[in-house]
C-alpha cells in the first residue's frame, strides 16, 4: 500500500531541522537564512503591487470602516476591509495588524460586520477596538460551482491545480499578503514601523510564511497552528494542503519554521481541546521553537500558551501581545550591509534548470551555456568576447598575446593587486603610474613621462576605477598609438559603463572583465576578454584551453592554462546578464538618490562623474573633507548605526603592497651592493617595480633598473580621502536615508 511508502518518507530527517549545534546567535542566524531561502524557493511567490480601485468609508461607534477593492495583476480584484479606531488621525499614525482567518472564515465575520459564527472569530474588530488599525482580506477560496465540485473541498482542488504548475496555494496566499502588507503600511493612519501579523489556523500558516519572507522583523501571533507535519498529515489526517509548501518536509518541520523567525517577537497559542491538533505533538513542536529562540538569545521574545480551548483564538492574549510589541518604540531596523547579492526565486530556478541541463548532458565546460554567456556579454561590450575563468586570467591571457615577457608594462598605482600580478605572471617588468582625480584614470602627463623613461614598454593597462571610464582615456590611447604600445583595459569594474557612448572594453586591443561575486554582474567565478578582432579572439580561445592548436586537438602550440569557464558558472552568469539592464538602471537610480541626499551633509561630498562618462556605479564614491580616521569611522557606522561601508578602491597603493615593496627594497639592496642585474636590469625572476618615496632610495632603485616614478601624490590623496557607500540593486530608499543620516551624525 502507498501508506507504507508515505510512512517511510515521513520518517526521514529534514536536512535543516533545528539542532543543538545552533547554540549561539551567529550560528542560529546562519541556519535561519538557509531555512528562509528554502521557503522562498518552494513558495515561488508571485509578488505584485496592489492597486486600490474602490474605497467605501463608513464611521460607526468607535470605529472607522473602509471597504476596499484591491486589484492584483496576478489574482484580479478582491475585497478587503480596514478598521481603525475612530480617534486615530493622520497626524498621529499608530500600530497596525494584518489579520488572516482560517480557511472557512468570512471577511464580514472577521471584521464584525456580521455576528461572528464563533465568539473569537471577529478578531480584527477586537484588535481595532483595542487601538490597532487592522486590514483583513478574503482568501479567495470559494467560487467554484457546486455541480462540478461534486462535494470536494475547494481549497484542496485549488492546491492540486497550483501543484500542476509547480506552485502552491500557500505561496499564492503569501503573495496576496505581501501586497496587502504594502497597502497597510502605506495607509496614512498607520505607523509603517509598527506592524504585526495575526493568523488563525490556515491564516497562521500564511502569517508564518509571510514573516519568513519579509526583510524586516514583523511580530507574529499564530493561533491553533502548531505540531509536526507527520502527525498532522499522516497520523491525525487533519493537515490542510493549502497550509504547507510542497517539499518542505525534506528540509524543515513546522516547529523549525517558527524557530527560524527568531529573534522576531512570536506568540503561539493552541488548545488542549483542539480536535485538529494533538497536545503532546504541539508541545514537542513548541520545545523546538523555544530551543531556536534560546539559541538566538531571544527567549524573552517568545510566548507559548497551551490553553483549555478548542480550535480557536484567545483574544485577550492576542491583544496583550500586540500591545506589548507594537505600542512601544519601533523595532530596530536590520543592518545595511556593504554588499547584498540577490537572486530572486525565478532567477534561482532558472540557474538550477540550466545546471540540471548541463549535468544531464554531461557537457560541463565550454558548452552551449558558455556560448550564450559570451553572446550576452557582447551586448555590453560592443565586441566579440571570450569567456575565461576569472578577470585575472583575462588580463594575463591578453598580455601573453601582446607579448610582454622581458618588457615593461605600465599600470596605475591605484588598482587591485591582480592587475599588476597578471603582468608579473606574464613575464613583464611592472612600473607604476599616477592617476588623475576627475575620472580616476591614468594621468596623461605621468604616463607620457613613464613612456619616455621606459621605451621598452609593451603595454599600458588603464583601469576603469569604480565603473568610471575616464575621459583621459582618449589621451592615453593617443599616446600609446603614437608609440606602438598596446592598450589592455582592465574593465573588471566597468561592465556596461560608457565613455562618449562607447562601452568599456571597446577602446584598447583587449578589455578584461571580472564576474566575481562583488561585481555588477556575477557568475560566481568568471571573466571575459573582449577583443578588437577575430584573430585575437581565436588566440584567447587557444590560451584558455592549455594552448591547444584547435578545439579538441591534442596538439599544443603555446603554454596555455586551464582558464576555462565551466557550464555551471555560465548558468549563473547568463541568468544575471539577462537582467543586467535592470541592474544598471537600479544602480544609476540609487546613485542619483545619493547625490540628492548628500548635498547638504557637512564633511562629505560625492565624487562627480565626468559628463562624457556614464558610470555603472560599481562603487558610489565620496570624499571626506577633513582628515578622518576612516577605520574608526567605519567601525562607528557599523556598531552605532548598523551601516557597513563598501570596500575602498583602493586604500593601499600597489607600490605599498608587501610583494612590490619587498621587490623594490631588494632592488635597492642589489644596487647598493654593486651586484649586477643582467642586461634587463631585472632582479630574481626578472620583474621589477616602480618606486614610491616611502619604500626605497630613488637613486638606488634607478640604478637597479626599477624606475623612481613616485611619489604618486594624486593617488595617495585619493587613497586617503575616499569612502564607498553601499550600493546594490536591492538597496532601498529607506536604507539609503539611513546610510546618509548615519554619516551626518558621525561627521557632524
Amino acid at each position: 500500500m502507498q501508506t507504507t511508502h508515505v510512512r517511510r518518507l515521513l520518517r526521514a530527517e529534514p536536512t535543516l531541522r533545528f539542532a543543538p549545534t545552533h547554540t549561539d546567535p551567529t550560528a542560529h542566524a546562519a541556519w535561519s537564512r538557509r531555512v528562509r531561502a528554502v521557503v522562498e524557493r518552494l513558495a515561488r511567490v508571485e509578488r505584485a503591487p496592489l492597486d486600490i480601485t474602490a474605497v467605501d468609508t463608513r464611521d460607526e461607534t468607535g470605529l472607522r470602516r473602509e471597504h476596499l477593492t484591491l486589484n492584483s495583476p496576478v489574482r484580479g480584484a478582491f475585497q478587503a476591509t480596514l478598521l481603525a479606531p475612530a480617534d486615530r488621525t493622520e497626524a498621529a499614525p499608530g500600530p497596525a495588524v494584518l489579520v488572516f482567518g482560517g480557511k472557512n472564515a468570512r471577511l464580514e465575520h472577521l471584521t464584525g460586520e456580521r455576528p461572528p459564527d464563533f465568539p473569537d472569530r471577529n478578531i480584527a474588530e477586537h484588535l481595532a477596538r483595542a487601538g490597532f488599525v487592522t486590514l483583513t482580506f478574503e482568501h479567495g477560496i470559494g467560487g467554484l460551482d457546486d455541480e462540478r465540485r461534486a462535494g470536494r473541498e475547494e481549497g484542496a482542488l485549488l492546491a492540486h491545480v497550483f501543484a500542476l504548475t509547480g506552485r502552491s496555494l500557500l505561496g499564492a496566499l503569501v503573495g496576496d499578503t505581501l501586497g496587502a502588507l504594502d497597502v497597510l503600511t502605506a495607509h496614512p493612519l498607520v505607523d509603517a514601523d509598527r506592524v504585526g501579523l495575526f493568523g488563525h489556523s490556515l491564516g497562521a500558516a500564511v502569517a508564518l510564511h509571510t514573516a519568513l519572507l519579509t526583510p524586516r522583523p514583523l511580530p507574529v501571533c499564530a493561533a491553533s497552528h502548531l505540531g509536526s507535519y507527520p502527525a498532522l498529515f499522516e497520523r491525525l489526517l487533519t493537515g490542510y494542503e493549502g497550509a504547507v509548501l510542497p517539499g518542505i518536509l525534506e528540509y524543515a518541520d513546522l516547529g523549525d519554521l517558527y524557530a527560524a523567525l527568531a529573534p522576531t517577537p512570536l506568540h503561539l497559542q493552541y488548545g488542549t481541546a483542539d480536535s485538529y491538533l494533538e497536545p503532546a505533538d504541539a508541545r514537542a513542536a513548541a520545545a523546538t521553537v523555544r530551543g531556536g529562540y534560546a539559541a538566538a538569545d531571544a527567549g524573552d521574545h517568545l510566548d507559548v500558551h497551551e490553553l483549555p480551548m478548542g480550535h480557536g483564538t484567545h483574544v485577550r492574549h492576542t491583544i496583550d501581545f500586540f500591545t506589548r510589541t507594537l505600542s512601544g518604540p519601533a523595532a530596530a531596523p536590520g543592518d545595511v550591509p556593504a554588499q547584498r547579492i540577490h537572486f530572486g526565486v525565478a532567477e534561482r530556478r532558472a540557474v538550477l534548470d540550466r545546471v540540471d541541463t548541463a549535468l544531464a548532458s554531461g557537457h560541463l565546460t565550454q558548452g552551449p551555456g558558455l556560448a550564450r554567456f559570451e553572446e550576452l556579454c557582447r551586448a555590453w561590450t560592443g565586441r566579440e568576447g571570450v569567456a575565461v575563468a576569472s578577470g585575472a586570467a583575462a588580463l594575463e591571457i591578453a598580455l601573453r598575446i601582446v607579448g610582454v615577457a622581458g618588457r615593461t608594462v605600465l599600470v596605475p598605482v591605484n588598482t587591485f593587486f591582480a592587475t599588476a600580478a597578471a603582468a608579473v605572471r606574464a613575464g613583464a617588468r611592472v612600473r607604476f603610474v599616477d592617476i588623475e582625480l576627475d575620472g580616476l584614470g591614468l594621468d596623461p602627463d605621468a604616463l607620457r613621462t613613464a613612456l619616455d623613461r621606459h621605451p621598452d614598454t609593451a603595454a599600458v593597462l588603464p583601469v576603469h576605477i569604480g565603473g568610471i571610464v575616464a575621459p583621459t582615456l582618449d589621451d592615453v590611447l593617443a599616446l600609446c598609438e603614437r608609440r606602438g604600445v598596446a592598450v589592455v583595459e582592465d574593465a573588471a569594474h566597468a561592465l556596461g559603463a560608457t565613455l562618449g557612448g562607447r562601452y568599456a572594453g571597446a577602446f584598447g586591443r583587449f578589455g578584461a572583465f571580472s564576474f566575481f561575486p562583488t561585481k555588477v554582474a556575477v557568475s560566481g567565478e568568471g571573466g571575459l576578454v573582449s577583443c578588437a578582432n577575430a584573430e585575437d579572439a581565436e588566440q584567447v580561445r587557444r590560451w584558455r584551453d592549455h594552448g591547444k592548436s584547435a578545439q579538441g586537438s591534442t596538439l599544443h602550440d603555446r603554454p596555455g592554462g586551464n582558464w576555462r569557464l565551466s557550464e555551471l558558472h555560465a548558468a549563473v552568469g547568463t541568468v544575471d546578464l539577462e537582467r543586467f539592464d535592470e541592474t544598471l538602471a537600479a544602480r544609476r537610480d540609487l546613485a542619483f538618490g545619493y547625490d540628492e541626499l548628500l548635498a547638504d551633509v557637512p564633511g562629505v561630498r560625492a565624487h562627480t562623474v565626468p559628463a562624457a562618462a556614464h558610470s555603472n556605479y560599481y562603487k558610489y564614491l565620496a570624499y571626506l573633507d577633513a582628515p578622518v580616521d576612516r577605520a574608526l569611522l567605519k567601525k562607528r557606522l557599523r556598531e552605532r548605526h548598523g551601516v557597513s561601508l563598501a570596500g575602498e578602491v583602493y586604500d593601499h597603493l600597489l607600490c605599498d603592497q608587501p610583494y612590490f615593496a619587498a621587490t623594490a627594497e631588494s632592488a635597492a639592496v642589489v644596487a647598493g651592493s654593486g651586484v649586477g642585474t643582467g642586461a634587463s636590469g631585472a632582479v630574481g625572476s626578472g620583474t621589477t617595480v616602480g618606486d614610491c618615496a616611502a619604500t626605497a632610495d630613488s637613486a638606488a632603485v634607478e640604478a637597479s633598473g626599477a624606475a623612481a616614478d613616485g611619489p604618486f601624490e594624486q593617488a595617495r590623496w585619493f587613497a586617503r580621502h575616499h569612502i564607498a557607500l553601499p550600493l546594490y540593486p536591492t538597496l532601498t530608499r529607506a536604507e539609503q536615508f539611513r546610510v546618509v543620516e548615519a554619516l551626518r551624525g558621525e561627521l557632524s
